[in-house]
């Protein structure tokens, strides 16, 4: 197995005191399809993947002000409607 596969899952929880956000605010970019790709266990819980956390982050890493793309479902990254 790979090394995703052994990966431990963060819980909601784990992944909004890591990024220093709010547990609703986690919630609301998981439902917007705004936050990092997650794992849902079942009906009632999801879980991430550090991998995927990781790779969010490094998408969400821009040089300056302004710059931040939005990423579409198939994870490829779109210019935001204020850039040219």
């Amino acid at each position: 197995m790979g090394d995703a596969a052994l990966d431990r899952l963060l819980t909601e929880k784990d992944l909004a005191a890591w990024l220093g956000i709010s547990l609703p605010t986690l919630q609301r970019m998981r439902s917007s399809g705004s936050g990092p790709r997650f794992v849902q266990l079942s009906s009632r819980r999801v879980a991430y993947r550090r991998v995927d956390v990781e790779a969010w982050l490094v998408a969400r890493t821009i040089g300056r002000i302004g710059a931040l793309c939005s990423v579409d479902g198939s994870g490829r990254r779109q210019k935001s409607g204020h850039e040219q």
